[in-house]
Order: C-alpha cells, then sequence, then structure tokens
C-alpha cells in the first residue's frame, strides 16, 4: 500500500528512527515496523499524529489507498463483532452443558470421583470451550492489528465510528506484549477458579 511506503519515506526525510517514531506517537517500535511493512496500518488516532509530525494531511498520507483501508476497517469490524460473540456464546454454552448433565446425570463413572454427568460435562465443554479461545485469540489480533486498547475504542471500531483519542493508553500501546501477557494470565487464572468451583458445586 501507499501508506507504507509514505510513513517509511517521511520518516527517513525527518531523521528518525523506527524506535524514535514510536516514542513520539506513544506506540512500539514493532507497530511502527509492521506499518512499514504493510502487515498491519494505523488508527485515526495515529494517522493524526503521523501527520501533525510530517506536516502533512491524512489525506495525503494515505493517498490511494483510502478505500482499500476503509474496505478492510468495514470487513474486520464485523469480523471482530461475529468473533466476540462466538466467544461469550461458546464458553457460555459450555458452562451450561456442563452445570446441567451433571446435575441431571449422577451415576457414578468410575473415574476417580467423577459422575457420568461430570464426564458428559467436561465433553461438550472442552470442545466448546476451545472455540471460545480460539475466537478469543482471533479478538486479540484484530485488536493489536487496528492498535485497539480500551473498551471504548473497540466499541467505536466495532461500529465503524471514529476511535476516540485515548492518552491514558499510552503505556499498554508501547508495551503490547506486556498487555497480552496479563490478558492470557487473567483469563487462565479466571479459567481454572471457574472450573474449580464447577467441580466442587457439581461433586458436592
Amino acid at each position: 500500500m501507499e501508506l507504507a511506503e509514505q510513513i517509511r519515506k517521511r520518516r527517513t526525510e525527518k531523521g528518525l528512527s523506527q524506535e524514535e517514531l514510536a516514542k513520539t506517537i506513544f506506540v512500539s517500535r514493532q507497530t511502527i515496523s509492521n506499518w512499514e511493512t504493510d502487515r498491519t496500518y494505523p488508527d485515526v488516532e495515529s494517522l493524526l499524529l503521523l501527520s501533525r509530525l510530517f506536516g502533512t494531511s491524512t489525506d495525503e498520507l494515505i493517498g490511494s489507498d483510502a478505500d482499500a483501508l476503509r474496505r478492510i476497517v468495514h470487513d474486520d469490524a464485523q469480523k471482530l463483532r461475529w468473533l466476540s460473540w462466538v466467544a461469550t456464546i461458546s464458553t457460555v454454552l459450555g458452562i451450561v452443558f456442563f452445570v446441567g448433565l451433571s446435575a441431571a446425570w449422577s451415576d457414578p463413572s468410575g473415574v476417580g470421583g467423577l459422575s457420568k454427568g461430570n464426564m458428559a460435562g467436561i465433553a461438550i465443554f472442552v470442545p466448546l470451550w476451545a472455540i471460545g479461545l480460539g475466537a478469543a485469540i482471533a479478538t486479540e489480533r484484530l485488536k493489536r492489528k487496528h492498535d485497539l486498547v480500551t473498551y471504548r475504542e473497540i466499541i467505536a471500531f466495532s461500529r465503524q465510528e471514529e476511535v476516540p483519542n485515548s492518552d491514558d493508553a499510552s503505556f499498554a500501546r508501547t508495551h503490547p506484549a506486556l498487555l497480552t501477557a496479563a490478558k492470557y494470565l487473567i483469563g487462565a487464572t479466571i479459567g481454572a477458579f471457574l472450573g474449580i468451583l464447577i467441580y466442587k458445586l457439581t461433586s458436592g
């Protein structure tokens, strides 16, 4: 895309390294690299910061890529909504099936202290949980692609509205790996807690 070449060209003309540009507009160096190699592209806020820094308009930066970018944003916004629903529904269904089968089918299975209902519930819960996890991971990739950090940004993007300015998210933008690791750690902790709680409730 023309946008990638424009960013690389104007950064070079300014005598800035990718690291220096990243610090100036509150993103990571890897984000700049992704923009310049056409792997991802800036969100509205980043485009405005780039245009101010380079002394140009956003239209000049985007050039002939405007229509292509609009199509990509439209398609990805729809995909983000769909993935969010899949992650939520599959996880809820998994829990409902596990609890329902465990309560309705109490015959012992012969495997530890688990009932046949527990075994059947686990057999249904695991693939549904895996689907939900896959959708959640795909959602995180889309959020990174569009540099979405805060809840307000995600909602605005999913509605195809202008992403709001989020000065309070500068740390998250410059340390995306830490943010992702924290999310997975929190998710794993919540998952383990729910698993133990469900097991205690159904086996007691």
